[in-house]
């Protein structure tokens, strides 16, 4: 049924009627008609915080697990004052459906980038330290099921299959797979994303064998064992240089502007920009930055040269192309 109306107003009565017996639903456990309830809400764009949550409580209890994730996905990016509670939903249900690893990786990245507010401190570790548990007793024969179907998917899976398959296994040995893993770092047709990820378990093996790594039409050896991390790279310590006092005088947009510059380095990775300077680069990812903080005055928009707006537009170019299909 075509729920959706144009110009037509939901009457607050009408509203608070459809919300009551929304929850009412839910408490009965009737989560099929709580859904048709929030449907109309949500066709008069009347969908409150507590009924999206109450929709997200319901696609879990009906199974519909991808269609929680999806919708905690996008209430994540669209409502900002209740992030980490929908955060905290989508970890729980990652942890359900035993995705521990990506539990891990989510809450590990939180750790190095965010500071957790502290009434989900403690529930988060918990996830944390469970996800970890449960991840380390997974048996050696799945693991290898796993990693034949990591392989296939190198061959012939897309991205999120790729990205989720190479996060599981990066917390096990590349062992007897390094052989037939290695051929695809310098495979054309492989993310450069994933090809990052994999040069980095190779890195945390301590791997000491020279591996040709292909992006973006260059082609060149490299030693894992001898690789510096991202943000330790000369290049990037040497952007993070020139963002020193944005640092000082506002931590906020500094660690946007270090996020910014992290993905776009990870894309790259362990190449580094070409033609151009890290006094650049920097540039770029600091008005990139601003734009999307909407710090901007039209003024400030008007000084930024012909050079940094063609840095700007690579850097956010390849970071939609690339990191945007994590969160598909």
């Amino acid at each position: 049924m075509d729920y959706e109306h144009q110009d037509v107003v939901m009457f607050p009565g009408w509203r608070k009627q459809l919300e009551e017996k929304t929850f009412e639903a839910v408490k009965h456990k009737n989560y099929k008609e709580a859904l048709l309830h929030i449907e109309q809400l949500e066709s008069f764009h009347e969908a409150s915080h507590d009924i999206l949550t109450a929709k997200v409580i319901c696609l879990i209890e009906i199974n519909q697990y991808e269609q929680a994730i999806s919708l905690c996905r996008k209430l994540m990016k669209e409502d900002d004052e209740h992030y980490y509670k929908y955060l905290h939903i989508y970890l729980t249900i990652l942890f359900q459906n035993s995705q521990y690893a990506e539990v891990v990786d989510l809450l590990e990245e939180f750790k190095e980038n965010e500071s957790i507010p502290v009434e989900y401190e403690e529930s988060f570790k918990q996830l944390y330290d469970m996800s970890q548990q449960f991840q380390e007793q997974t048996p050696e024969r799945d693991s290898a099921e796993h990693m034949d179907h990591f392989l296939e998917s190198l061959e012939n899976g897309n991205f999120q299959e790729q990205w989720k398959l190479l996060s599981y296994h990066r917390k096990h040995s590349i062992g007897s797979y390094l052989d037939q893993i290695v051929p695809y770092l310098s495979d054309t047709q492989l993310n450069p994303v994933v090809k990052t990820g994999i040069l980095q378990w190779c890195m945390d093996e301590q791997i000491d064998l020279k591996l040709e790594i292909e992006k973006f039409g260059e082609t060149d050896w490299f030693q894992p064992n001898r690789l510096k991390d991202i943000l330790e790279m000369d290049f990037a310590k040497e952007c993070l240089a020139k963002l020193d006092e944005i640092e000082q005088d506002d931590p906020t947009l500094y660690q946007f502007t270090k996020q910014i510059l992290y993905r776009y380095l990870y894309i790259m990775y362990p190449f580094i920009p070409k033609d151009t300077t890290a006094s650049r680069i920097a540039d770029a990812v600091l008005n990139l930055a601003k734009r999307y903080l909407s710090l901007h005055d039209s003024e400030e928009s008007t000084y930024i040269s012909k050079e940094t707006r063609k840095w700007m537009d690579q850097i956010e170019h390849l970071e939609k192309i690339y990191f945007s299909q994590i969160d598909d």
